[in-house]
């Protein structure tokens, strides 16, 4: 099987060995892979542009060796072609490799890689983007901005998303699924494709990567400090002290007076109103 290999240089400093990635590819290439390594810059070509050279040279497989930015780069570009993405985990949270079950040591990864097994991933979509893992509305959206903001050393719009973190109030939020609508106040929700979420949180631990349904939850009248309490239980492995109101579904449409923002995967996509649809089967895995 002809793969391209894209190694981000510059993940793994802190969650894998030295040889690892050697390693691996000897796996690979023990079970009959035909890799060509090629790697990511700070500038160009970056781990999407290098996903779009092994569509455009007739490549079987693309194999990302990096973190989730890398694989969900590499995943977006794949998406819809019969190009198959296998994942060797070099990132600290690796959520679409773990909501798959693929092993985060990239050794174990590359044997699961190895054994050529094809599974079909959902993805979301929202605003003409799509998501593996997470689309976050309101406070979510906010923190996500500021961080991409930061990220690209934008301190003044990252500190403006800060400020509408601090200040923002709860909202009324209608949403319609299967043409009956529930109306929630709220000042965060989430529709996950993936049941990690942020930091290699469990949010949903029953939620499927290949069911054809997103998950929504809903945490209505809760506060900061509530959430706050949230994300330290999630951390320390305990159950959530207030569970989200859950729906599931294959289309989801969010109405609100006040045009909250709305993240797909970390990046702003735009602002309610929206609609959130489920792609299924959309990108093909070595799992």
């Amino acid at each position: 099987m002809r793969a391209l290999l894209i190694v981000n240089p510059a993940a793994g400093k802190r969650t894998a060995g030295p040889h690892d990635l050697d390693d691996a590819i000897a796996v690979m290439r023990d079970a009959g892979f035909a890799l060509d390594r090629v790697e990511t810059e700070s500038d160009r070509p970056t781990a999407g542009d290098l996903a779009q050279r092994a569509l455009a040279e007739g490549y079987e497989a693309c194999i990302t060796a990096g973190g989730d930015g890398t694989v969900q780069s590499v995943a977006g570009a794949l998406a819809g072609t019969d190009v198959v993405l296998g994942i060797l985990p070099f990132g600290t949270h690796m959520n679409v490799a773990h909501g798959f079950g693929i092993p985060l040591e990239p050794i174990d990864a590359a044997h699961v890689i190895a054994r050529k097994r094809v599974r079909s991933c959902d993805a979301g979509e929202v605003h003409g983007r799509i998501f593996f893992e997470t689309a976050g509305i309101g406070l979510d959206a906010e923190l996500a901005g500021a961080a991409r903001h930061a990220e690209r050393g934008r301190w003044r719009d990252a500190f403006d998303r800060i400020g509408r973190y601090v200040t923002q109030g709860t909202h009324r939020v209608n949403i319609t699924i299967d043409d009956k609508t529930h109306a929630h106040r709220v000042m965060q929700i989430l529709v996950l494709n993936s049941p990690y979420y942020g930091w290699g949180f469990p949010l949903l631990p029953d939620a499927a990567m290949d069911d054809g349904l997103l998950d929504v939850a809903v945490f209505p009248r809760m506060g900061r400090v509530a959430l706050l309490r949230g994300v330290v239980a999630l951390l320390r492995g305990e159950p959530l002290p207030h569970r989200p109101i859950r729906y599931r579904a294959k289309r989801i449409e969010m109405t609100s007076g006040a045009a909250l923002a709305v993240h797909a995967d970390g990046k702003i996509v735009g602002a309610l109103p929206a609609t959130f649809a489920c792609r299924r089967g959309v990108l093909k895995v070595f799992a």
